[in-house]
């Protein structure tokens, strides 16, 4: 129901009359003591300027409660309720900055001070003043807190700090100390003060026009020639008068008012313009009359603004008014988890921190529907890669992927005005249903795999429908319900603040480590002669190749992963032909001695099994694994894109790792082929370490950096057996396992670009080429307890022979590289078996080039040997 139109409030001291007037006596006497303070120096009375807060000897600026009403000792007042509006929670309110009301007002104290000399030549003998924020409780005011419970005009910030404007979205409130001051114009002295405060409450809605106005005064002590007589007025304008209609004021005319007693009332407002949008501003006067002495007034409002509406008809199908100097925050809802801690993360992550309230600047809605169209097509255009891990949902469907942009398309902060050329300049996310990996429940953010981060301030997502139309909707409702115009600033919470580091204790599994003891080291271990064989016979297999992993199938069989690979058939003279098909990937199928190639194209025009997606791009493969899902089982290869960027021999680089899942009925060409979140730097699949043997139920991956030596190695795992699933890496400074690949420190430095960790009766094995020296031929192994290591005790198990002009083929330009163990061979948990790969730096494609004079030279060797 709307408060009445005018409300009139008498309050005296207590509740107990006789009790009241005995320590109202008290307080008269108390109030003379602190005038005799006050006059302190000859006895003279106060000079403005000096301590005219005299009988106020201690700021109090804690603010207190009012919430009964002191009936009148002389005439009884029912009480009258104070404004209907509920206390806005704490973070739904900000302050305003604090202006300076006594410079606004004219008739300030600190502005007659500097006028009392013209004052007193045009007659004036004394002047009143006001001075705003500045009032301190005597003991006098002191003790009538606590014998006078108050109440009366209850305003929603009393609780909040004095003499500051606060605001909400449709409301405004203030509670100010006042001290009205009598002085002479002759000799400056105080002659008398009212200490008092000032309420005020407005209350308008986002869904009317109409809007009350709450006003309330009241006087807490009086000194002097001001303790009688006194009386007040007050007046307020809402304009511009062609569009704020308002009732009458709180009160008419001036009533009287002395210690203890206040006065309280309201103006009805309301909005008629159809200007849109309009500002409404109010302003305020008080009026103060002392009998046979003054009079004064003071105004504000007009210069601070403190009091403005706005009001439109433009967003929504009716009219309505806010406060357009508080700033709206939207939440995003803990109903779509995935949004709000990807948006979270972005908001953290960003160096502008945009959105986020005390860290950032605010968003600002972009009003125009055709521009925010095109700030998303700009952000999610052709670059985007959806990544889709929640089944492959048709569009549509809850759980279908979308394209998720950060900030919102509807903003003017948008990627899309920022000056980006494409979306693949902002950082790029993907969803992950919860349970994924055991990091959490709900679904959750994590880089996406199909390319690294961007450096521009925005981001995108591959999201769920779910959740970027709820947010999205529910963003259009805020727009609404808060009358967000455009260009209008907001905050959005998403828990930023809130947000860590996604990340998981490593409990690496113990034992004591022992040192291994190499011993029946044997070349030419098997299947390598089966191997030299088949390449001297077959017409158009496999004649030699590098990589060389292996994965043992269901069935029984090994399927050998190589990457460059050179076909038959050779010359009968044992060379090569110039003529000789090369592919960059292969698979080579050994069942029991019979092998059989298998590549990609046709039998006429064999191709890659993994061909490049552009000239000048290929791929080279890394380790290999057997998954299942559900009853069926799959083959899944890591393969590492490079591309060519001059013309030397060398100018080629790393682009992108990425996983490639194939049928086991059909290993010619993948079925999925699945990026990987890595960057350019750390090549993944140098071994793999299946969750079948790693002993605590996760699948690690192990990387490298490909520096030219001094190699570092890296490591990250998946829960369970897919390396499609969610990934973590190992930061082992932190002992810890986090979700981006930035954030992970590497392991160890000394490892070549392929490598193995094997189990080893209990404990597990590092085998790998020594990249501490360029060249080097030596081969280690290091022991652990645990697939993450730590690896010690480094052993030298092998030097191969091949390398350099004092190798077995005596030949500069020949090196061995890439040494690791084929679990798929390994017998009774203490042999082993390593290949190697061996190659030329002369790569002419001519009957003397080292690949075609000599094709021994570019193939595989086996070595075994025992660790006891």
């Amino acid at each position: 129901m709307r408060r009445s139109r005018r409300r009139l409030r008498w309050n005296a001291l207590g509740v107990l009359a006789a009790c009241l007037m005995a320590l109202s006596v008290l307080a008269g006497q108390l109030a003379a003591a602190d005038s005799n303070t006050a006059v302190s120096r000859g006895g003279d009375p106060p000079r403005l300027g000096e301590s005219v807060r005299a009988g106020i000897a201690h700021q109090a600026r804690e603010p207190r409660r009012e919430d009964a009403a002191s009936p009148d000792v002389m005439a009884p007042a029912a009480p009258v309720a104070g404004p209907v509006a509920a206390l806005p929670r704490k973070h739904d309110f900000r302050a305003l900055p604090p202006g300076n009301r006594n410079k606004e007002d004219k008739q300030s104290c600190d502005n007659v001070r500097k006028n009392l000399r013209s004052l007193s030549a045009q007659g004036k003998k004394s002047v009143t003043c006001f001075e705003w924020g500045t009032a301190e409780k005597s003991d006098t005011a002191k003790l009538r807190d606590t014998i006078a419970p108050s109440g009366n005009g209850h305003v929603w910030c009393e609780d909040q700090p004095r003499d500051i404007t606060y605001v909400t979205r449709t409301s405004i409130c203030e509670h100010h100390n006042l001290i009205i001051m009598i002085v002479n114009t002759l000799t400056g002295m105080v002659l008398g003060s009212v200490h008092g405060r000032v309420k005020q409450e407005i209350n308008t809605s986002a869904s009317q026009t109409q809007f009350d106005d709450y006003f309330y005064v009241t006087v807490d002590a009086v000194t002097s020639i001001a303790e009688t007589g006194m009386t007040m007025k007050v007046e307020s304008e809402c304009g511009p008068a062609s569009q704020c209609s308002q009732g009458t004021g709180p009160w008419v005319g001036h009533l009287p008012i002395s210690t203890g007693l206040s006065l309280d009332g309201m103006w009805l407002r309301s909005w008629t313009g159809t200007t849109n949008p309009e500002e409404l501003l109010i302003q305020y006067h008080l009026h103060v009359v002392f009998p046979g002495a003054t009079s004064g007034s003071t105004s504000w409002g007009l210069e601070s603004r403190d009091f403005t509406l706005r009001c439109d008809n433009i967003i929504t199908s009716f009219a309505g008014c806010v406060v357009p100097r508080f700033t709206p925050t939207f939440t995003v809802s803990h109903a779509y988890p995935a949004a709000r801690e990807y948006i979270g993360r972005v908001q953290h992550s960003l160096s502008s921190h945009l959105g986020w309230e005390g860290r950032g600047s605010p968003l600002h809605r972009e009003g125009d529907p055709a521009v925010a169209n095109a700030n998303r097509n700009k952000v999610c255009d052709s670059t985007w890669v959806k990544e889709d891990r929640f089944g492959g949902k048709p569009a549509g469907d809850p759980l279908a992927i979308e394209c998720d942009e950060w900030p919102f398309a509807a903003t003017k902060e948008s990627g899309g005005q920022i000056g980006i050329g494409s979306g693949k300049e902002c950082q790029q996310w993907t969803i992950w249903p919860g349970g994924t990996g055991e990091w959490k429940t709900v679904d959750f953010p994590a880089p996406a795999y199909a390319a690294p981060h961007g450096t521009a301030a925005c981001a995108r997502a591959s999201m769920p429908r779910r959740d970027n139309g709820g947010v999205g909707g529910a963003l259009s409702s805020f727009y609404q319900t808060n009358r967000v115009l455009n260009n209008d600033p907001f905050w959005v919470d998403s828990g930023a603040q809130y947000i860590n580091t996604p990340q998981k204790t490593h409990s690496p599994q113990t034992c004591t480590v022992r040192t291994p003891a190499v011993s029946a080291v044997q070349p030419a271990a098997s299947p390598q002669s089966t191997f030299s064989n088949y390449a001297s016979s077959t017409s158009s297999g496999w004649t030699g190749g590098d990589s060389t992993y292996s994965v043992k199938l269901p069935d029984g069989r090994l399927l050998w992963l190589f990457s460059d690979t050179f076909l038959g058939p050779l010359n009968p003279n044992g060379t090569r032909p110039i003529s000789a098909p090369f592919v960059n990937n292969s698979f080579v199928m050994q069942d029991g001695s019979n092998l059989t190639t298998i590549t990609g194209g046709s039998a006429a025009n064999p191709k890659s099994i993994m061909p490049p997606e552009s000239a000048n791009h290929w791929f080279w493969l890394g380790g290999g694994k057997i998954t299942t899902r559900g009853s069926a089982n799959y083959l899944q290869v890591i393969f590492h894109e490079w591309h060519k960027f001059g013309a030397g021999v060398w100018d080629f680089a790393h682009k992108r790792n990425v996983v490639a899942t194939f049928s086991l009925s059909n290993l010619t060409a993948p079925i999925s082929v699945e990026p990987l979140p890595s960057t350019q730097k750390i090549q993944w699949g140098s071994g793999i370490t299946p969750s079948t043997v790693s002993g605590d139920g996760y699948t690690y991956i192990y990387g490298v950096d490909d520096a030219g030596y001094k190699k570092k190695m890296h490591i990250a795992r998946v829960k369970g057996g897919d390396l499609s699933s969610v990934w973590e890496f190992y930061d082992k400074p932190s002992n810890r396992w986090v979700l981006s690949e930035n954030q992970a420190a590497p392991i160890l430095t000394g490892v070549s670009n392929e490598y193995s960790v094997t189990p080893w009766n209990g404990q597990f094995i590092l085998f790998t080429q020594n990249s501490n020296e360029a060249f080097s031929a030596q081969t280690h192994a290091f022991a652990a307890c645990d697939p993450a290591g730590p690896f010690l005790n480094q052993t030298l198990v092998y030097t191969m022979p091949e390398t350099g002009p004092w190798g077995s083929y005596q030949d500069s330009d020949v090196f061995a590289y890439n040494a690791h163990i084929h679990p798929s061979l390994t017998r009774n948990g203490n042999n082993f078996t390593f290949s190697y790969n061996v190659n030329s730096m002369d790569n002419r494609v001519d009957p003397l080039g080292a690949h075609y004079r000599d094709p021994s030279i570019y193939k595989p060797r086996w070595v075994s040997f025992t660790l006891n």
